[in-house]
């Protein structure tokens, strides 16, 4: 398993354009994605463009990859043996890892594509909980999961004793209440049959949710 890092100010652009378009959504889940200094919804295309050139500092952006590198390569073929062991399937040989100055602190898109902001503290850990993402992805579309339930189930797989070697040791502040019935059902049916866990959160998921 290896990453291959791109950035660009062409990619910053899209990814300021794609935040503020959720902006809305970022700020009622309790987010708080970074902009461009000066950026708001009421700002046109040049004047993002003109701010990310001002702001852009590639120097920055190679440190992160170096960083980020060194840190993967020591855990990457225990991690990629892990995941193919818990998931029964083939993974991604790479992994292409978008870097950003902006937006939130990790993003995902199929087939292996994460987003990673240079200003998060956590390093590789957020490149591997996007990965996770990306592998159970096809179940979260299946059974209609939940954001925050997806949250919740990544966290629990990664805080997990198989994944001790991670010295993962991260939960979010907030899941909005769906570790009251994602943990159990986790514990319960996660290692035995994924179908089986992810098919049951819809039928015992509370109504207010």
């Amino acid at each position: 398993m290896e990453l291959k890092f791109e950035f660009s100010k062409d990619f910053e652009f899209k990814r300021v354009e794609r935040t503020l378009e959720k902006f809305d959504w970022y700020d009622s889940q309790g987010y708080g994605p970074r902009l461009p200094r000066g950026i708001t919804k009421d700002s046109s295309d040049e004047e993002i463009k003109k701010q990310i050139s001002l702001e852009f500092d590639e120097k920055r952006y190679l440190e992160v990859r170096d960083w980020i590198s060194s840190d993967f390569s020591k855990i990457k073929n225990k991690l990629e043996t892990k995941l193919k062991k818990i998931f029964g399937k083939e993974i991604p040989d790479e992994y292409i890892v978008y870097l950003t100055d902006y937006g939130v602190g990790g993003s995902y898109n199929l087939p292996n594509i994460v987003i990673f902001n240079i200003n998060s503290k956590k390093g590789f850990k957020t490149v591997v909980h996007e990965i996770v993402h990306l592998i159970i992805e096809e179940w979260i579309t299946k059974y209609e999961i939940q954001h925050w339930e997806k949250e919740r189930i990544v966290d629990s797989i990664l805080n997990s004793e198989e994944f001790d070697f991670l010295d993962y040791n991260h939960w979010q502040r907030n899941y909005r209440n769906t570790e009251g019935y994602i943990d159990s059902l986790f514990k319960e049916l996660f290692s035995k049959n994924k179908d089986n866990f992810f098919s049951k959160i819809g039928e015992i998921r509370p109504k207010s949710n």
